[in-house]
């Protein structure tokens, strides 16, 4: 029976003299950022309760990204399936976009009030009774 190769080796991190207060580390590591802001978007597939086309949901998931990569720098999107109780009481579902960005609190400070109108008028542009946004684990309805 053949043995298998050891793995290599990671290199050593260099730790700096800054104190992280939070885990993964005790102290950070050179060349490591700290992103502890998260913010995000859940996008809607619908206009109202009617599906949109595909294009259109592909473009509101383009103008979000491009919002919270300019807030932040990057982000992240993944699908999901949204569910909620409609007017006549029945559950609904719908395709959602789940799109995150991470940020630190200096960046977020001076862009907040420009992203909080942005949310507020893709809710009346997109005819949403309310736009699901949530931040640092905190989940609102706009």
């Amino acid at each position: 029976m053949a043995r298998k190769p050891a793995p290599a080796a990671m290199p050593r991190f260099e730790a700096s003299e800054e104190w992280v207060s939070s885990l993964p580390f005790d102290r950070l590591p050179k060349g490591i950022m700290h992103l502890p802001l998260e913010c995000v978007v859940y996008v809607p597939s619908t206009r109202g309760d009617r599906v949109i086309p595909a294009q259109e949901f592909a473009e509101r998931r383009d103008q979000t990204a491009d919002l919270l990569v300019d807030l932040f720098g990057g982000c992240r999107e993944s699908m999901a399936t949204g569910r909620y109780r409609g007017k006549e009481g029945e559950i609904v579902s719908e395709e959602v976009a789940v799109i995150t960005g991470f940020g630190d609190a200096d960046d977020y400070e001076g862009k907040r009030q420009a992203f909080l109108a942005w949310l507020i008028d893709k809710r009346e542009e997109w005819e949403q009774e309310a736009l699901g946004f949530e931040f640092e684990g905190d989940l609102w309805y706009l």
